[in-house]
C-alpha cells in the first residue's frame, strides 16, 4: 500500500463527509426549520421523478439498440471491411431508404468513421490479421464455472484460430488452481490459436491482492509472447473477463468490426453490456432485482457514451494496455481506473464505444439464501469502493493543463455526485418525509403536516413509471426458463420490482455509505472475490 500525501488524505474524506451531510440534512431541518425541509423533500422527490422518467427513456432506447445489434450479421459486416469503397457505397445506399431515426443515426456515425479510416490508409487492418486475446482472471473459481465461460468463447462466430485464450491464475490459490488450469488447457487443446496460462506470484511488494495485480502480471507475459511472435500490438484487441463471463455468440465479431473501423482505435475502449442472467431464475427475488438493476444502469449509460466509463468486462487495443503499463495493480477498482488512466494519458481524448452485444455473467448465488444476501452486500460494497478514484481524479486534473477545464472537472464532479447520490438518495426518499413528524411536535399542528404525505405520495408513485419499464425490460432479457419451472415465475420476475425501495437501501445506499466510511476513516479495503459456483442442477 502506497503512502498518501496529506492532500490526498484530505480528498479521501470529502465524499463520505458530503454523504453524511446530505443524509443528516432532513434530520437537522426537522429540528430547526421544518418548512424548509418540506420544500426540500418536494423538490428532491420531483427531481427523482424526472430522473426516473429520463432513465426509463434511456432504458427503452438501449433496448432498441440492443435489439438492432442482435439482428446484425457481424460476420458479414466484418467481411465487408475487406473492401472499404464497396462498404461506403452500401452505407450510402442504405441511407437513401426510409429508416427509423436511431438506425439512421447509427449508419451516419458508421459512415463518418469509415471516411476517417479511408483517409488514413496506414491505419487499415484486414480482419484476417486481427488477433483477439481473451484474458480470464481467476482465483479459486471451480472448473465447471471456468469451463462454461471458455466454452462460450469457443462457440462464438469469430474464427477460433485468431483467438488467444489467456488464463491468469494466482500462485496463492494453491495447487488445485494449477490443476484446474492444466485440465482446462487439455480440454480445449487445438481449439484456439493458443491457450496460455500465467501464474501471478504472491507477495510482490506494493501490490494489492486482487484482479488488477493478476491482470497486470498477465499483461507483462502477453507482451513477451507477442514480442516473440513479432505481432504488432495494434493488431491485438484484448478482452478482460471475470471467471463467470460468457460472451454472446457474436460478441467478438461485433467487437472486431467496431475496433477495425476506427482509425484512432488505440484511444478507444469497448464496453459490452453485462447481463447478470446466467443463473437469474434460481436466485432470490431481491438479488434478481439487484442483478437486473446493475445491467440496466450499464444499458442506460451506453446510450450516453459521453459519460460511459468501463465496468467489469471490457476490451481495448493491446497497444493501449502497453502504453498505460497494463492494469493497475495497486487498487480494487481496476476496471474503471483503466478508463481514467487512458483519459489522462491521452489528455482527455478517450471514448468508450458501447457494444450492445452482451456478455452474460452470474448473479450472486450461494448454497443458502442468507449467504447469498451477505455476498450480494459485499459485492455491492466492493463496487462502491470505486469512490477510491476521487483523489486520483482531482490530483490528475490539477496536474494536466491540456484537458479543457469543463471536461476534466466535469468528470470529477460526475463521480462525486454519483457516489453521494448512491449513498444518500434511497435513504432520503424512504425516510426524509417522516423526520419532521418524529422530531418536531410543532410541525404536526401545521397545514403542511396534512398535505405533505399526500403530495410526496403522488410524486413518488409516479416514479413507478420507471419501475414498470424496468419490469418490462427484465422480462425481455430473461434467458429461457428452465423446463421444470412454471410460467408463473415470469410474472414473479415482474412483480419482484416492488422490492426496489428495499434493495435500494440494503444493497445500494448502505454498502455505498459503508465504503465511503472506510475511505473517510482510512480503513482501506482489499479486493473481495465474489464466490462463483453453478446453481443446483446446472451441469457442465
Amino acid at each position: 500500500m502506497w503512502k498518501r500525501t496529506r492532500f490526498e488524505r484530505f480528498l479521501e474524506i470529502i465524499p463520505g463527509t458530503l454523504s453524511l451531510v446530505v443524509i443528516s440534512m432532513p434530520i437537522v431541518l426537522s429540528l430547526v426549520w421544518p418548512a424548509a425541509l418540506v420544500v426540500f423533500i418536494i423538490l428532491y422527490d420531483f427531481y427523482w421523478l424526472s430522473k426516473s422518467i429520463m432513465m426509463g427513456g434511456h432504458l427503452i432506447s438501449a433496448h432498441f439498440y440492443m435489439n438492432y445489434e442482435k439482428h446484425v450479421n457481424w460476420v458479414d459486416k466484418l467481411e465487408s471491411l475487406n473492401d472499404l469503397k464497396r462498404l461506403k457505397k452500401d452505407l450510402l445506399f442504405r441511407l437513401t431508404r426510409r429508416l427509423k431515426s436511431f438506425r439512421r443515426n447509427i449508419l451516419k456515425d458508421e459512415l463518418a468513421t469509415l471516411d476517417d479510416l479511408i483517409k488514413n490508409p496506414k491505419k487499415i487492418i484486414k480482419p484476417k490479421d486481427l488477433y483477439q486475446a481473451v484474458l480470464y482472471t481467476t482465483y479459486k473459481e471451480p472448473f465447471d464455472v471456468l469451463y462454461k465461460s471458455i466454452a462460450a468463447v469457443a462457440d462464438s462466430d469469430y474464427p477460433n484460430d485468431q483467438i488467444i485464450l489467456v488464463l491468469a491464475t494466482e500462485d496463492r490459490a494453491g495447487e488445485e488452481a494449477q490443476v484446474i488450469a492444466k485440465k482446462l488447457k487439455k480440454e480445449f487443446a487445438g481449439v484456439f490459436n493458443d491457450f496460455l496460462i500465467t501464474t501471478h506470484p504472491d507477495g510482490i511488494v506494493g501490490e494489492l491482492k486482487g484482479k488488477g495485480a493478476n491482470a497486470h502480471f498477465a499483461g507483462l507475459q502477453m507482451k513477451k509472447y507477442f514480442d516473440n511472435r513479432k505481432i504488432d500490438y495494434e493488431r491485438v484487441v484484448v478482452s478482460i473477463f471475470d471467471a463467470d463471463t460468457r460472451p454472446s455468440h457474436s460478441y467478438f465479431s461485433a467487437l472486431a468490426y467496431k475496433y477495425l473501423l476506427h482509425p484512432d482505435r488505440i484511444w478507444h475502449s469497448y464496453q459490452p453490456i453485462p447481463l447478470y442472467s446466467n443463473n437469474i431464475w434460481q436466485v432470490p427475488a431481491i438479488v434478481r432485482v439487484v442483478a437486473f438493476g446493475s445491467s440496466f444502469w450499464q444499458l442506460m449509460e451506453s446510450t450516453r457514451p459521453y459519460r460511459l466509463i468501463n465496468f467489469s468486462s471490457q476490451s481495448m487495443s493491446f497497444k493501449t494496455a502497453v502504453l498505460i503499463d497494463f492494469w493497475d495493480q495497486h487498487i480494487v477498482s481496476e476496471d474503471s481506473r483503466t478508463y481514467y488512466r487512458v483519459f489522462f494519458k491521452h489528455h482527455g481524448q478517450h471514448t468508450v464505444i458501447p457494444l450492445f452485444t452482451p456478455v452474460y455473467m452470474d448473479a450472486v448465488y450461494d448454497d443458502n439464501s442468507w449467504q447469498t444476501l451477505k455476498n450480494q452486500y459485499l459485492q455491492k460494497r466492493r463496487w462502491a469502493w470505486g469512490v477510491e478514484h476521487f483523489p486520483y481524479l482531482v490530483t490528475e486534473s490539477l496536474k494536466n493543463k491540456t484537458i479543457p477545464f469543463i471536461k476534466k472537472w466535469g468528470l470529477v464532479l460526475r463521480l462525486l455526485e454519483s457516489q453521494v447520490s448512491w449513498a444518500s438518495a434511497a435513504l432520503i426518499l424512504a425516510l426524509g418525509i417522516w423526520w419532521p413528524f418524529l422530531l418536531s411536535p410543532y410541525f404536526k399542528t401545521t397545514i403542511l403536516s396534512f398535505s405533505l404525505p399526500y403530495l410526496a405520495q403522488i410524486l413518488l408513485s409516479m416514479t413507478w413509471i420507471g419501475l414498470i419499464i424496468s419490469g418490462w425490460a427484465s422480462i425481455s432479457l430473461l434467458p429461457n426458463r428452465p423446463p421444470k419451472m412454471s410460467r408463473l415465475q415470469t410474472v414473479v420476475v415482474f412483480i419482484s420490482w416492488v422490492l426496489t425501495p428495499i434493495s435500494g437501501i440494503i444493497f445500494g445506499a448502505i454498502p455505498a455509505l459503508d465504503a465511503q466510511m472506510h475511505l473517510l476513516t482510512g480503513r482501506y479495503m482489499g479486493f473481495w472475490v465474489t464466490p462463483k459456483k453453478l446453481t443446483k442442477g446446472e451441469n457442465v
